[in-house]
């Protein structure tokens, strides 16, 4: 299995679902947030994941891989986008709706 495979397999089906369960709770402010996290996400793994392929640590094959930039594939830092987008998309899904009470109406 080629590591795109992987993704059409596994992660957009996840993706998809997780999209599908947040539907009606996604906003702006989720997408501000998720942005964020993702950048987050990219600004450490990158170094971290390219680090363990210079030591050996772990690599990818390359009659599995698209190409790579940097020592990872493609298809890693598309890894690194598609687990933080469903997670997050899951985390907006399983909130609960926050209560539009005022500090008055919750005293009584």
């Amino acid at each position: 299995m080629t590591y795109l495979q992987f993704h059409l397999y596994f992660s957009l089906p996840l993706l998809l679902v997780a999209a599908w369960l947040a539907r009606n709770k996604f906003s702006p402010v989720h997408a501000r947030w998720l942005g964020l996290v993702c950048v987050i996400v990219f600004a450490f793994t990158t170094p971290w994941d390219n680090y363990a392929v210079k030591l050996g640590i772990w690599d990818f094959p390359e009659d599995k891989i698209l190409f790579r930039v940097w020592r990872l594939p493609i298809e890693e830092y598309g890894f690194f986008l598609l687990q933080t987008v469903s997670v997050g998309l899951l985390t907006v899904a399983l909130l609960r709706p926050r209560s539009c009470a005022t500090a008055s109406e919750k005293t009584r």
